[in-house]
């Protein structure tokens, strides 16, 4: 019985090891550490157990990634993408919406008006000279990248109002 236990701590000692040799490269979500672990052939209860050390002393930590996350790409993806690519990594829903709100009150909504604008310069689409056609392809592709339909118009609008200005401000 002895035996087995020191067999047990050799093991935990071994996957901590890992950890910090995985932490040290880059942070992970619980999630993503546990299935990293799992498929290098440690046992699930050594892995919880580790995982919870490592919770407890704060190596490990859902909503730091999560915001450290938003901070990085808040200004270059939508809410929506953001809030898929956090799900797909394993970060629970409450700390995902919990993180963009306290990004949305910090810094405001406008990010999201400035990218879409930006996908728009990028792309050489001109609302005031745009077809129908043209239009609704442009709305189709920022759809697609996540963005939502008030956002696209209010991005459209916009373009529009300031082409529609001088350099003075006054309308043309």
């Amino acid at each position: 019985m002895a035996e087995a236990d020191k067999d047990m701590e050799q093991r935990r000692k071994e996957c901590l090891r890992k950890c910090g040799v995985l932490l040290a490269q880059r942070d992970y979500t619980c999630s993503r550490l546990r299935e990293k672990l799992l498929s290098g052939g440690f046992e699930e209860e050594v892995v919880e157990s580790v995982l919870e050390e490592l919770r407890e002393a704060n190596y490990l930590n859902d909503e730091r990634y999560a915001q450290n996350y938003v901070q990085a790409h808040w200004e270059d993806r939508s809410r929506l993408r953001i809030r898929m690519d956090l799900e797909s990594r394993g970060v629970p829903s409450e700390i995902i919406s919990e993180v963009i709100s306290a990004e949305i009150q910090e810094r405001g909504s406008g990010a999201e008006i400035r990218q879409i604008i930006k996908l728009m310069r990028k792309r050489g689409f001109d609302p005031q000279n745009a077809t129908w056609e043209e239009k609704n392809k442009m709305q189709a592709f920022l759809y697609r990248k996540g963005y939502g339909q008030s956002s696209v118009r209010t991005a459209m609008n916009a373009v529009m109002d300031a082409e529609s200005l001088d350099s003075d401000g006054f309308s043309v």
